[in-house]
């Protein structure tokens, strides 16, 4: 297929823009940083990142080792001190202000993801969407969702590469809303371009995110057994999951591992048939992966 696919669509415009918008997330000859300890900095070591679309290469992933990493996660763990401290109010303004600035940027999101992923022109919108539109809901109701609950802390983040925006972006968003800093390490096999575009604009708005490339076995004992971890949020295959399960036994963390449910429902106190098939159908809109999907709606209908 040719690089050329539409005058709406061709990577190297997309790419441009890009760097008009967020010229933060490259250095001075054009090659992707990491953001870490505030700052996007660190271009590591540059692995090729393949289109599924036609087999260009659209960059370089900037890949970092655990020695460059680890003071990545010491500083967002003292981040998420101040965060914390933060009153959830100005939490709300911030992430609101982000929301405005992603909504700004979806059509080329969208569009990022068609090269990055091979999602197919819908699903691309879809995916930012999604993410967008789902942390709207928390900042509606996080209020009665803490209730009395405190923040962890510093949350890593591992997702799978095929829904960086609706799974990753938008864990990372509401995470941060609660008062927790974050780290995010991008998908090797895809999304890192729009992620980076995605970070950069959160960070703009204040929010304390972090986000890294490299090996998964190289930083697994960084982002997930550091003690400056406090909580893991795990989206991929049960292979990865079982040994990160194994791993966090020996230490006193909380963590959230979700491995290829399909479609899977826990349901309690619950009669709102209709809106559970709503739910049912929008499944498929991810191929029935949404993993697992737990479902506590009760009906408050006198």
């Amino acid at each position: 297929m040719s690089k050329m696919v539409s005058p709406q669509i061709e990577f190297n415009s997309l790419i441009a823009q890009v760097k008009q918008i967020t010229p933060e997330i490259f250095s001075a000859d054009g090659s992707y940083l990491n953001l870490i300890e505030g700052e996007w900095k660190a271009p590591g070591k540059p692995k090729a990142f393949i289109s599924p679309v036609d087999g260009s290469t659209l960059g370089h992933l900037p890949m970092l080792d655990a020695t460059v990493v680890e003071p990545a996660v010491i500083y967002a763990h003292n981040e998420a001190k101040q965060w914390r401290n933060i009153d959830l109010d100005e939490r709300k303004v911030r992430i609101k202000n982000c929301l405005d600035l992603l909504r700004e940027h979806v059509d080329l999101i969208g569009k990022l993801l068609v090269w990055e992923i091979g999602k197919t022109y819908k699903l691309g919108f879809t995916d930012i969407d999604r993410a967008i539109e789902g942390v709207a809901w928390y900042l509606e109701n996080i209020e009665q969702l803490i209730g009395k609950r405190t923040p962890v802390g510093l949350v890593s983040n591992i997702a799978s590469w095929n829904y960086p925006m609706s799974v990753l972006l938008h864990a990372v968003l509401v995470q941060a809303l609660c008062g927790n800093s974050v780290i995010a390490k991008t998908p090797t096999d895809g999304g890192f371009i729009s992620l980076s575009l995605a970070f950069a604009l959160v960070r703009r708005c204040g929010i304390p995110v972090t986000l890294v490339s490299g090996p998964g076995g190289d930083l697994s004992d960084v982002l997930v057994k550091h003690d400056a971890i406090d909580c893991l949020s795990f989206v991929g295959g049960r292979y990865n999951g079982r040994n990160i399960a194994d791993a966090l036994s020996q230490h006193n963390k909380r963590y959230m591992l979700e491995m290829e449910g399909v479609n899977t429902y826990g349901i309690w106190n619950f009669t709102n048939w209709d809106l559970l098939a709503d739910h049912l159908k929008k499944g498929y809109d991810y191929g029935k992966q949404r993993y697992i999907m737990v479902l506590e709606i009760i009906n408050n209908t006198n």
